[in-house]
């Protein structure tokens, strides 16, 4: 944190899209993976050859999974929000503000 513009920070992914934007992607990424399974259960459901314990072990195997994976996304999501916010109360990145101050003294 205290070197904003480090020579291969710049290339790190929470550089691209900061925390807030890794938040972002991360619930979308939440919403994608919940409704694939929603689209999964209805396929399962449905299906005519399927019936029985099969049907109920694909829908065990198949939608849990998918929400398991719901849920890691939207806790990363969670994770990334909360730091979000612990960064800008402790330390707030210098770099906007020296970019700030160089377009004043240039003008």
């Amino acid at each position: 944190m205290s070197k904003c513009c480090c020579k291969y920070v710049k290339w790190f992914p929470h550089n691209w899209l900061c925390l807030r934007g890794l938040y972002f992607l991360f619930l979308g990424f939440f919403y994608l993976a919940f409704c694939y399974s929603i689209y999964q259960a209805v396929v399962i459901f449905t299906h005519p050859t399927i019936t029985g314990g099969e049907m109920w072990a694909m829908v065990a195997y198949y939608v849990l999974s998918d929400w398991a994976a719901a849920i890691g996304f939207l806790t990363i999501a969670k994770m990334l929000n909360a730091l979000r916010k612990i960064k800008q109360a402790v330390a707030p990145c210098c770099c906007s503000t020296q970019e700030e101050t160089n377009k004043e003294e240039n003008k």
